[in-house]
């Protein structure tokens, strides 16, 4: 489009939204304001914009974000006509904009190497998230090799691949324990120093292919950190980037798990149709020969993007369906492995909560209250968090103010965003109850709790976890 030039396609897409101008730039300030932008656009903007005239970075990608929200299909920054041909808002801060498209371990570096460092991170955690467009890719013909080495082996090869894994375990476990805002940037120097020279120095075969998963799943592992920091451009930066070493790995179920965590992603920003189309894709690319783990792990978040889209039947055969599947005690070791008790009835509870069914989400996140860990602090506080808000959902005030001094108890130990958004929605959530002794004080301290918090308050909404079996 010529500049200044009338933009027919911002106009056609207002129509398509049935939105005035006035309203367009409201959703423009609002959704700017969720990602720490202070915008204050009207009507005049919005007409300046559709005689031709462009606003400058992000504000294009925030634009394309607030009408794939309203017309729950996936809508780029260039659909709006507000982006100069060939350019891309913020490409300039994009630290990858030199690597090869079709390298994923070149991104993956020049990722983290910007990551790893303060004065390079800021432009990473200023990128816009707008919902992933994903292409299904090409699998071979033949079923590959199983990634890594052949049981009983014993080589450089074997040792390095073992590594990568013991890797992941220490990460989800300190996930686990502290949330996503510790440990994160010694996952990023990992990735940069240890797992990229190994993968590089491999050569093609089943061992090459072991190192491609292991690191996918550590891409993978720091995409669920960062998520976990709200930093949601850059975690789904390094979930594209995990696909592409699980497709060249040619491990489907590597790559079906990661289309679910971009699905968890997507509904949890709103965009409840890109999240469903996600996770239908992951159940379907799915090879048949995944443990009942990772299948009651898919099927569990098509299920929750049923729920929210309020198809009743749809949402209630796949969590019966994941049920049948799901298996607490799987032989495979390691975060992608597992899918505990726990963290399936807190999904379940996700599941029946979004479908009004009140008591019978209580029950599944008491179920996974009564599994948890002692030290998954993360896990137990999101927990009792979601308890106390069924509790007082159905009434019982005093037993929900119960479940939120047990997740006080726990809030102090973490730095996870989630968390944070359940100490906003109990401050929320009890304000009307200020005059009961029992609620005032839950108030109260969650309100010094947050005072200590130096980060702005995040935005209220849905809270989820799990990114990989084992993570919920």
């Amino acid at each position: 489009m010529a500049r200044n030039a009338p933009n027919k396609q911002l106009k056609e897409l207002l129509l398509e939204a049935d939105w005035t101008a006035r309203e367009l730039a409201e959703a423009i300030n609002s959704e700017g304001s969720a990602q720490s932008l202070n915008l204050r656009y009207d009507r005049t903007s919005v007409a300046h914009w559709l005689r031709g005239s462009r606003p400058r970075p992000p504000v294009p990608q925030l634009i394309a974000a607030v009408f794939a929200r309203r017309l729950r299909r996936p809508v780029l920054p260039g659909d709006t006509g507000l982006v100069h041909e060939g350019i891309e808002p913020g490409q300039d801060s994009k630290p990858n904009e030199t690597e090869p498209e079709d390298d994923p371990l070149a991104r993956l570096v020049s990722l983290t190497r910007a990551d790893v460092l303060p004065t390079t991170r800021s432009a990473l955690t200023r990128m816009i998230y707008t919902p992933a467009s994903i292409t299904p890719p090409t699998w071979p013909a033949t079923r590959a090799p199983s990634p890594g080495p052949p049981s009983g082996t014993i080589g450089p090869q074997t040792a390095d691949t073992r590594a990568l894994e013991e890797m992941a375990v220490v990460f989800a476990r300190q996930m686990g324990h502290r949330g996503g805002g510790h440990g994160r940037s010694a996952l990023a120097a990992y990735l940069t120093d240890d797992a990229a020279t190994l993968l590089a120095r491999s050569s093609d075969g089943a061992q090459h292919r072991g190192l491609l998963v292991q690191t996918a799943e550590l891409s993978h592992l720091l995409a669920k950190m960062t998520f976990d920091t709200d930093f949601h451009a850059l975690a789904q930066s390094y979930l594209l980037t995990a696909l592409d070493l699980a497709h060249q790995a040619h491990d489907r179920r590597t790559y079906a798990i990661t289309l679910r965590t971009l699905s968890l992603q997507a509904l949890e920003r709103g965009h409840p149709q890109a999240a469903a189309d996600l996770a239908d894709a992951a159940v379907h690319t799915a090879p048949q020969e995944i443990s009942g783990a990772t299948r009651a792990f898919l099927l569990a978040q098509r299920a929750l993007t049923h729920a929210h889209g309020r198809r009743h039947h749809e949402a209630l055969t796949d969590l019966i369906d994941a049920e049948h599947h799901h298996d607490p005690d799987p032989k495979g070791q390691g975060p992608f492995a597992t899918y505990p008790r726990a963290g399936f009835h807190y999904q379940r509870g996700e599941i029946l909560l979004a479908l009004d069914e009140l008591p019978q989400a209580l029950q599944a996140f008491d179920s996974s209250t009564h599994h948890r860990r002692p030290h998954d602090n993360r896990q137990i506080a999101l927990t009792q968090a979601r308890r106390a808000e069924t509790l007082l959902r159905l009434g019982h005030l005093d037993a929900a103010c119960n479940a939120w001094h047990a997740f006080l108890q726990h809030y102090p130990l973490l730095r996870s965003t989630r968390a944070d958004s359940a100490l906003a929605r109990l401050q929320t959530n009890l304000r009307p109850y200020l005059r009961h002794p029992h609620a005032a004080h839950a108030h109260d301290t969650a309100q010094a709790l947050s005072r200590t918090r130096t980060r702005p308050p995040p935005r209220v909404g849905l809270m989820r976890e799990a990114a990989c079996p084992g993570g919920s």
